[in-house]
């Protein structure tokens, strides 16, 4: 699947028909933070249940903050200064100073397979998926959903177990791009890697050992990119599963990468091929 037999892959084109592994239910999780509130106000009010300011804070951002809870008909807590949020767990939140002020009760909408399949059958080219197999550091999760949104990635396929959850902690590091991209929760990777390659979606595994390089290979196809776990990468039967495992190529004595950079490189790689191919 080099890009010498790129045709053969372009003819196998994206369509959508009904699958079967479903995701787990939505849960409530405490945001907190200018940035990702205001985000999440912007991206997906109606998820918000209820917004909690520090009486003492100001500024043009918490009023614009205020202005949409309003406009959503939101309800607002105004706290005691230096205090916590009436809502939410005592262990969910950082030192005051992290909050900025602002924190929000939000239960993030997640996708069923099926639910992110017929969202692909409205995209225009062939659509970009990134699954994550075992990423479990939440600043590892957060960047890579940061960069997975400034590369226009269509969705991102997190298993329900060997996973971190998308906590505050995740939504503050993505600077509340978590919000801006579809989130599929799947109790098993591999049965959704069937059911994407019936819907003629390609799965590129990402390995350190893998003899082909992501500069040969052409995801200009309907790709689903499949990054793997900080210290053990892909695990093997996720890594059997791939219809292709592509790797970095690194001239130093390194073998690896950070798995937010190695997803980074990879997504950007994908977006530059594309790129050429529309111009």
């Amino acid at each position: 699947m080099t890009k010498s037999s790129s045709q053969k892959l372009r003819n196998k084109s994206f369509h959508t028909k009904k699958t079967g592994p479903r995701s787990h239910p939505n849960t409530e999780q405490l945001v907190w933070g200018i940035h990702p509130v205001h985000e999440a106000l912007k991206a997906c009010p109606q998820a918000i249940r209820e917004i909690g300011v520090d009486k003492d804070k100001s500024g043009s951002r918490l009023e614009q903050i205020l202005e949409l809870a309003q406009k959503h008909a939101i309800p607002v807590s105004t706290l005691p200064g230096k205090t916590r949020p009436a809502f939410g767990k005592s262990d969910e939140l950082p030192d005051h100073e992290s909050t900025q002020g602002v924190s929000a009760r939000i239960i993030l909408p997640t996708l069923t397979l099926d639910e992110l399949l017929d969202k692909l059958s409205n995209v225009s080219g062939p659509p970009l998926l990134l699954a994550l197999d075992s990423i479990q550091d939440p600043h590892n999760l957060g960047a890579i959903i940061r960069s997975a949104v400034a590369a226009g990635v269509n969705g991102i396929i997190l298993p329900k177990d060997r996973s971190a959850s998308i906590t505050g902690a995740v939504i503050k590091i993505s600077a509340g791009s978590v919000f801006h991209i579809d989130i599929c929760r799947v109790t098993n990777l591999v049965s959704s890697f069937k059911v994407l390659k019936e819907n003629g979606i390609w799965i590129f595994g990402t390995t350190k050992d893998a003899s082909q390089t992501i500069y040969d290979t052409d995801f200009t196809v309907p790709a689903c990119l499949v990054i793997g776990s900080e210290g053990k990468g892909l695990r093997p039967l996720v890594a059997d599963n791939c219809d292709l495992r592509v790797a970095i190529q690194m001239k130093s004595s390194l073998d690896s990468l950070n798995a937010s950079v190695a997803a980074g490189i990879i997504l950007f790689e994908a977006v530059r091929q594309r790129r050429i191919q529309t111009s």
